[in-house]
């Protein structure tokens, strides 16, 4: 599951799509119906590399549990944290409540509308810890 989560998004909103992409956890992206999401799960083909005692383990399966090829567990609602090096115009330390997040065709977030899709918006919680980098946006609201 994505451990990007400030806001808990509604379990029975989540879907599983193919989106025809290895993804990660906790990506953004739009669902096959053009709305915003967040992977909660990796997709199946999803893998990872760890190091134990020297010793380095690739291809480690990570994926959602009995999804296929590039399926992955989409959530459509919720507070979730980007890296704010991912957010294009938004400043972790000066990021304003309510502030429109956009997505582009390559799937990076800005808050540029241009022909970008609406993603969603900056959502800090009162006591947010501004100086970790990261920007806490809301999906589909």
């Amino acid at each position: 599951m994505a451990t990007n989560l400030v806001y808990r998004n509604s379990d029975s909103q989540n879907r599983v799509e193919d989106l025809g992409a290895t993804l990660a956890p906790g990506v953004a992206r739009l669902s096959k119906a053009d709305l915003p999401v967040v992977t909660v799960t990796g997709s199946a083909d999803y893998t990872i590399t760890d190091s134990i005692a020297g010793i380095t383990l690739s291809d480690i399966p990570a994926g959602g549990i009995g999804l296929t090829a590039q399926q992955v567990t989409l959530a459509f609602d919720g507070t979730w944290e980007f890296a704010e090096a991912g957010v294009t115009g938004v400043t972790a330390s000066a990021m304003v409540q309510g502030t429109d997040v956009y997505i582009t065709p390559t799937n990076t977030l800005t808050n540029v509308i241009s022909t970008n899709t609406l993603f969603g918006y900056v959502d800090v919680p009162p006591d947010y810890d501004r100086t970790r980098g990261m920007v806490p946006i809301r999906i589909g609201a």
